[in-house]
């Protein structure tokens, strides 16, 4: 007998067989969007941190201003009591206070329980 050749042959069938680049491409996408949650919070904390060091430039910028009007103020306060040690009535004041100087015509009282002793 001749060799009979089979009727019913096994039939291929449409579906294409998943292969390494489709497992790749469903792998990549949840990785994608874990690497761009890490860099959103990774740069949310950087915007956070720069915040807080411009913040704390601010206060110490503040801080400097507010001692420059001091010194400032101080500096004009020493300016004026130069102009007043300069005067005539302030050399009058230290000679009476500290030399007990008086003028040739001036009479000084002394009260009479004062004696030095």
């Amino acid at each position: 007998m001749a060799e009979t050749k089979r009727k019913y042959a096994p039939k291929k069938s449409n579906r294409i067989k998943p292969t390494g680049k489709s497992n790749r491409r469903l792998l990549s996408v949840p990785l994608l969007v874990l690497v761009c949650a890490v860099l959103c919070v990774s740069m949310y904390y950087l915007k956070q941190k720069e915040e807080h060091k411009q913040a704390e430039k601010l206060a110490e910028i503040k801080r400097l201003e507010r001692l420059i009007a001091e010194e400032e103020a101080r500096t004009e306060t020493i300016a004026n009591y130069k102009a007043y040690v300069q005067t005539t009535g302030y050399i009058e004041q230290i000679a009476r206070e500290v030399l007990g100087l008086v003028y040739k015509d001036e009479v000084l009282f002394v009260p009479a329980g004062d004696n030095g002793d």
